[in-house]
């Protein structure tokens, strides 16, 4: 089965998806996990900053602010533990019983030092928000391949085993065969290989463990001369070539 692109993906996750790709989320778990994946980092980016509801910082965290800004002595007590921040009431005019008329740099001063938790909980809350939406941005950049060409493996004599290769083209223009393989008979060792059609020429990409493995393609080998994808069997004995025994073996088909 071929995935959705990065881009159909992200378009998917901000609501977009057109009948096509949401008929093929319908059938495939590892396309529509992306794209949940996608929707959290989009839901993080729309919601509205609610700095209230941000956990309470240490005092070691302001004090540490306090001594690299060199702030006064007057300003060494943590803001958080004040009085949660509520708008001043509007000062009123002296009346005739005689009392006092408050300061008015005196009332905004006591604003200011009331606001500053609400200040540093929505620039905290603005970090977190770039942070999720630039992961979000780096990782649809970093993960655009193609798939440009697959196979289905079949199961040699002896063997009862079902895999499949697909090569994809990354980004910045290297290939690499994806080979999966349900289990493996094997007695020795998997290593999987790209073999010419007169079964002469073959290259090894590596040995396999587990159900999956990535191998990087050299860059000079031209898959049209090396089209054969096969995991074979290899003993403990040392000798680099191919033993002749085949696990799994498909043609790529671009």
């Amino acid at each position: 089965m071929q995935h959705l692109p990065p881009e159909a993906l992200a378009l998917c996750a901000l609501g977009e998806a057109g009948p096509e790709d949401t008929a093929h989320l319908d059938s495939c778990t590892e396309c529509t996990a992306e794209v949940t994946a996608l929707q959290r980092v989009v839901t993080a980016g729309r919601a509205p900053a609610a700095p209230e509801a941000l956990p309470r910082p240490p005092s070691q965290v302001w004090a540490g602010i306090h001594d690299r800004l060199g702030l006064s002595d007057a300003a060494r007590t943590d803001p958080f533990e004040a009085a949660p921040w509520n708008p001043a009431p509007p000062v009123e005019a002296p009346t005739t019983s005689g009392a006092s008329p408050v300061p008015l740099d005196s009332v905004r001063k006591r604003r200011e030092r009331r606001r500053l938790p609400q200040i540093l909980g929505a620039a905290a809350a603005a970090v977190v928000l770039a942070a999720a939406g630039t992961w979000g941005i780096s990782r649809i950049v970093a993960d655009r391949t193609e798939t440009i060409a697959a196979v289905d493996l079949d199961p040699l004599p002896a063997y009862s085993e079902s895999g499949r290769a697909e090569v994809d083209q990354r980004s910045d223009g290297g290939r690499e065969l994806v080979v999966t393989a349900t289990g493996s008979g094997a007695q020795g060792f998997r290593e999987v290989w790209l073999i010419a059609p007169d079964v002469e020429r073959m290259v090894s990409l590596g040995t396999m463990e587990g159900t999956e493995g990535r191998f990087t393609i050299p860059a000079n080998l031209d898959l049209d001369e090396y089209p054969i994808v096969d995991i074979s069997d290899e003993p403990f004995d040392g000798n680099p070539t191919h033993s002749g025994d085949s696990i799994l073996r498909g043609v790529l088909d671009p």
